[in-house]
């Protein structure tokens, strides 16, 4: 699986933190240019991240990093800093030695990967619902391969299919793994075949464009309103499916501004030790003529991402209210309103603070309150802390400080959360 539709961190079975020499250092840089000249989607932009990382490398910015994985994060930064682009990464993920030996024309799939993360996130369908009053509620953490999730999002469907209202909640969606997953749940949604979105190439100069189909298995779900939740994490794949139903008139989109990254990208191997996810494909809405790169999806009702669910609920039930004609109906939508209404979400104040880093520059925290949002509640510094107040819901927390944009867990608490691979740091809110 070569497209990746949306940034996830592969962890490969041998990675091994060692020192890193100049030679490597230079073969890296050489070697991540020449890629980037030759298939960054946007050739300006490529010119000028070739000439900002070789300014660096001639003025030995690079000679003092020691370690592989500070260089691959440099390395990202700098790219990042010139192309805007959250997309484009470089990634120390060294291959063991049989690895190696395997042709370098041969497919990255990641067979064991892949499927490690399709039960993790339990085949792209985290959980479903049927909420009061007869909501349907799907949570996405991202888009799968096809062959690998379209059993599941068809029996999601068909789980909610006489549901009088659908959320879709995409609050911690992170991309997608296959260009034709995000067609294949809209073709649920519509009765014809409508245009979606192209993906233009730039080595190709071509342009491929994405429909949904004239038939799906199943029921489908038509004329029916539709929620989708979004956060600042919502990023690639979630931003397509959001962008593209808000353009058509199909979805109403509540939440947050998105992360703003549109442009897919192909996962390149550039020696033994570093891989990188270019952006070589931008994403074009028939509609628009454009796309969410750099400014996100922008939402119709503006709110906190941990209140996101909760107002879409209730705007739901209100249209329900108000467009039900049956008075028996009506009665009970309205008991039920109330009820919603009164179990609105309670926060906590939390104060988290984190010790040192006099000499940072920005420190973020992000967490389960937020949908892992890395840039939505900065922290200030004062008297040798780094300190914010942060609303909680009572109950399990799990979270990370984000220090010049690295994600470290807190040194000042030992607890410790493994979720999807990743160590968090965990409290419980009483």
């Amino acid at each position: 699986m070569k497209k990746l539709i949306g940034i996830f961190a592969i962890a490969l079975p041998f990675i091994c933190s060692s020192q890193i020499s100049t030679s490597e250092k230079e073969e890296t840089i050489q070697k991540i240019l020449e890629v980037l000249e030759k298939r960054y989607i946007f050739p300006e932009v490529a010119d000028s991240m070739v000439r900002y990382v070789n300014t660096f490398a001639e003025s030995g910015k690079y000679d003092t990093i020691s370690t592989r994985e500070e260089f691959a994060f440099q390395l990202t930064t700098d790219l990042q800093f010139v192309s805007k682009d959250l997309h484009l990464k470089v990634q120390f993920d060294e291959q063991s030695p049989k690895q190696a030996e395997k042709s370098e024309n041969e497919n990255f799939t990641e067979d064991e990967w892949i499927r490690s993360l399709m039960v993790e996130n339990n085949y792209g369908i985290k959980s479903k619902k049927i909420l009061d009053g007869n909501i349907g509620y799907l949570e996405i953490p991202m888009f799968g391969p096809l062959n690998l999730v379209a059993d599941s999002i068809r029996s999601a469907i068909h789980f909610i299919e006489n549901t009088d209202v659908l959320i879709l909640d995409l609050r911690s969606c992170r991309g997608s793994l296959d260009e034709n997953t995000i067609p294949f749940l809209c073709s649920y949604f519509f009765d014809e075949p409508v245009h979606l979105f192209d993906f233009y190439t730039r080595e190709t100069n071509s342009t491929k464009q994405f429909w949904t189909y004239a038939w799906v298995p199943g029921e489908k779900y038509l004329e029916k309103p539709i929620y989708i939740l979004t956060s600042g994490r919502t990023f690639s794949g979630g931003e397509e499916l959001a962008y593209d139903l808000k353009h058509l008139n199909r979805a109403e989109i509540i939440g947050e501004k998105t992360k703003g990254g549109a442009n897919p990208t192909d996962y390149v191997r550039l020696n033994r030790s570093y891989s990188a996810s270019v952006p070589y494909m931008r994403s074009i809405n028939p509609g628009t003529n454009t796309n969410w790169e750099h400014i996100g999806v922008q939402p119709d009702i503006e709110v906190k991402s941990n209140m996101a669910l909760y107002t879409a609920h209730v705007d739901a039930l209100s249209w329900l209210y108000q467009t039900t004609i049956d008075e028996n109906q009506r009665i009970a939508l309205n008991k039920t309103l109330k009820e919603v209404e009164a179990g609105k979400p309670q926060f906590r104040q939390i104060e988290f603070k984190l010790k040192g880093f006099e000499n940072a520059k920005e420190v973020f925290i992000a967490g389960s309150f937020n949908s892992w949002a890395a840039k939505n509640i900065p922290l200030k510094k004062q008297d040798g802390y780094w300190t914010g107040n942060v609303e909680c819901e009572p109950g399990n927390v799990s979270y990370q400080f984000i220090v010049d944009g690295r994600w470290i867990t807190d040194p000042e608490n030992p607890q410790i959360v493994t979720e999807n691979g990743y160590k968090h740091s965990f409290l419980f809110v009483k």
